[in-house]
């Protein structure tokens, strides 16, 4: 059995074969497991709460019958230690012919409640008729949550002078900052205007993940009626990640062709 250290390999390993240990007699299939591989999603070695990652690896029979109906699950065997990582139940391939070869992936996904260390995970593969199971075994090093937190660093309305035309087109453009200790996933900001305002872009931005200490620069156009004009135009900015927690709901009071300032 080999042990592959997960957080130093860039996530791929080559050439690692994990054969059977076990005593093969002609007419039996004989498993070997080579170019095993783990990643997460953002391909920095380390699998953090919320966050998708994968092991595959490719299953060869080099025996001369044919495998039956191979199970194939994960667990972490310091559970105890590293909590939080969560698996599929099992994989099933059905048979293998012998010569043939199967490439095996598995989802594991860190949970909200996932801490931090270095998890030893143990996939296990075992035969129809082979009760002793094979073992692959993989250190990975995990994070636990880390919030994020989302703010309206600065504002600006943008606008032909003293709007006295109608319909006359304005510019809102804003940062959107993450100042929290964590990433912002599935993240989208929302503009409402008020009643005498019309949009001229979709009001809604998908920004997926937003990194910690990230910006991102908004620019909106929307229109203002010229005889409902006044000072400031209040707009209402909602910006809401995956646990609906970390966002914000916000009213920004615009004041034509003026820096609106910063908001802390």
């Amino acid at each position: 059995m080999e042990r592959l250290h997960a957080q130093t390999v860039s996530g791929k390993v080559d050439n690692v074969v994990v054969s059977v240990g076990k005593d093969r007699t002609a007419g039996k299939p004989a498993l070997v497991y080579t170019n095993i591989m783990y990643k997460d999603e953002n391909s920095n070695q380390l699998l953090e709460a919320w966050e998708k990652g994968n092991i595959s690896f490719t299953i060869k029979n080099n025996g001369k019958g044919t495998s039956q109906r191979l199970i194939v699950s994960a667990e972490t065997a310091n559970a105890d230690e590293v909590k939080g990582l969560v698996y599929p139940t099992v994989i099933q391939i059905d048979s293998m012919a012998p010569g043939k070869q199967n490439t095996v992936s598995i989802p594991i996904e860190g949970s909200l409640n996932l801490s931090a260390g270095i998890a030893t995970v143990t996939v296990m593969i075992r035969e129809e008729y082979e009760y002793d199971p094979d073992e692959i075994t993989l250190d990975i090093t995990t994070d636990e949550f880390k919030a994020p937190k989302l703010q309206i660093t600065a504002y600006r309305l943008d606008a032909e002078q003293y709007l006295n035309l109608a319909n006359v087109p304005v510019k809102l453009r804003l940062v959107l900052q993450n100042k929290g200790q964590g990433p912002a996933s599935d993240t989208r900001l929302d503009i409402y205007l008020p009643d005498y305002a019309k949009p001229i872009d979709r009001p809604a931005f998908v920004l997926n993940n937003v990194g910690q200490t990230e910006s991102r620069n908004i620019e909106f156009n929307f229109s203002v009626r010229a005889d409902r004009m006044m000072d400031e135009i209040p707009v209402r900015v909602v910006v809401i990640e995956r646990h609906q927690k970390y966002g914000l709901d916000t009213i920004l009071k615009l004041r034509v062709n003026t820096i609106s300032g910063n908001r802390k």
